[in-house]
């Protein structure tokens, strides 16, 4: 109340709409880039060591051939490499399950954080004027910060596959 009688924020016209403009949305807006930026510096220091591991495991393959060996040796030895087979590409899908899990946990915070700071903006929009404030007349925010992107940025957008 006390900013709209300073004239704090006031209503700025932007592509041919009303919208409540000032130092209060200009701040959130900025406490949201860092918020993202922060994150995205954080799941980069965390994420690094998981992604290079995971990019220099090697891609799980087939490995099963037609023909059966015939000595016990052989069996034993291709049974023996099947089961290293096995157990990397276990090991992969779990540090790949392990990526994912933190991308989409860091994407939801990101997301739940927009959304209360919108809501916030809501209350202080409409409480600050005194009019009837319409929904198009109130900035939203909307967060950039993407677990794709993030994955793209890694180059190991599989995980999220």
């Amino acid at each position: 109340l006390a900013d709209a009688l300073v004239h704090k924020t006031d209503f700025k016209t932007e592509d041919g709409k009303n919208v409540l403009a000032g130092a209060y949305y200009e701040r959130v807006r900025r406490e949201l880039e860092t918020l993202e930026a922060a994150k995205l510096a954080q799941l980069s220091k965390s994420l690094g060591p998981k992604a290079a591991a995971l990019k220099a495991m090697p891609e799980p393959t087939g490995g099963s051939s037609n023909s059966s060996p015939r000595s016990t040796g052989a069996r034993r030895a291709a049974r023996e490499a099947g089961e290293r087979r096995a157990r990397a590409a276990s090991e992969r899908k779990e540090l790949a399950a392990s990526i994912r899990t933190e991308l989409l946990d860091a994407e939801a915070e990101i997301n739940e954080v927009y959304c209360r700071a919108n809501a916030s903006l809501v209350k202080y929009s409409k409480a600050g004027k005194f009019r009837v404030i319409s929904d198009e007349e109130i900035p939203r925010f909307h967060p950039d910060f993407s677990a794709r992107k993030v994955a793209q940025a890694m180059e190991i957008e599989e995980v999220l596959a």
